[in-house]
């Protein structure tokens, strides 16, 4: 069994789909749009001939319960000091930095567009997706 996907409404959808290009680094893998689909699939940027190893596929859609969050593993302590300055500036702020030690690390909260909550963490002991393509 492997996990392959979830799925979030965005009641802000091109604002969202921008945040998790830009701030998040993903990668728009499918946009069914085009074709008649209502998903635009998002997830680090699978090697040539292969299929993602995992996406978030987000549609248009009221944001009922926001997800309490979800998190990006960042290289160096800089990218969070620059995530927070940047979501301090834009009011998207809600919790950090914090160097929480051990298994939790360095991080920072941020709310996007459509209201949920993205943590970036440096520090945590985990390896991350995506990770095995830069291996």
């Amino acid at each position: 069994m492997r996990w392959t996907h979830f799925t979030l409404p965005l009641s802000n959808f091109q604002d969202s789909i921008a945040f998790f290009t830009e701030q998040c680094q993903l990668d728009v893998v499918r946009d069914r749009r085009p074709e008649g689909g209502k998903t635009v699939w998002l997830g680090p940027k699978p090697s040539e001939g292969t299929h993602p190893e995992f996406v978030l596929v987000a549609f248009e859609g009221e944001v009922r319960e926001p997800l309490d969050h979800f998190g990006f593993q960042c290289d160096t302590r800089t990218e969070i000091d620059d995530i927070a300055a940047r979501a301090r500036a834009s009011g998207s702020l809600v919790e950090g930095p914090t160097d929480a030690g051990g298994s939790v690390g360095y991080f920072v909260v941020v709310r996007e567009p459509s209201g949920h909550h993205v943590e970036f963490t440096y520090g945590q002991p985990l390896l991350g997706l995506g990770a095995s393509a830069l291996a």
